[in-house]
């Protein structure tokens, strides 16, 4: 084999080695799972989480109960369907609590961190992080979502009756 063959060669390898690698980092990263709700980080990360997968049910359970809507997991899946575009569910995107700030023993302040990937093909591809705040309320030992930036509806809450909708 001469030297340029040689070459060649590495670099063919090197290219398989590097997809393999590349492969199993991403297939072994692990699932995001459920914390625990008992704090406001553990309570706003299973919200989130919810709603990224689709589980409109498990995220209502993060909705306080002195809300006057959603009424139930329909009305509040009937309103993040109708209401996509704020909740931002068809992007490639990640999520993670980045800090706490407790209010007092029933109130704290969630900020959160999201990061959107894109590719735009030929054009590359990039990502960009941002950040939210989220309000949480302790009710009943677990702490539930009282408001938010993002992920939320400006229409959920205790002064609204039908939401939105008249």
């Amino acid at each position: 084999m001469t030297g340029s063959n040689k070459f060649l060669f590495g670099i063919v390898v090197g290219i398989i080695l590097l997809v393999i690698v590349t492969f199993s980092v991403v297939m072994l990263r692990p699932e995001p799972t459920y914390q625990d709700a008992s704090t406001p980080d553990g309570a706003a990360h299973n919200y989130l989480l919810a709603l990224q997968q689709g589980d409109y049910e498990h995220a209502y359970q993060y909705i306080p109960s002195d809300f006057k809507y959603p009424t139930d997991a329909f009305d509040f899946e009937d309103d993040v369907r109708r209401n996509s575009w704020q909740f931002d569910l068809d992007d490639d995107f990640s999520l993670a609590v980045e800090s706490i700030k407790q209010q007092d023993d029933d109130k704290a302040i969630i900020t959160v961190s999201k990061t959107t990937f894109s590719n735009n093909g030929l054009m590359g591809s990039y990502q960009y992080s941002r950040t939210f705040k989220m309000d949480m309320v302790r009710e009943n030992d677990l702490w539930k979502v009282s408001d938010a930036e993002n992920y939320w509806s400006h229409c959920w809450g205790k002064l609204r009756e039908n939401g939105c909708r008249k």
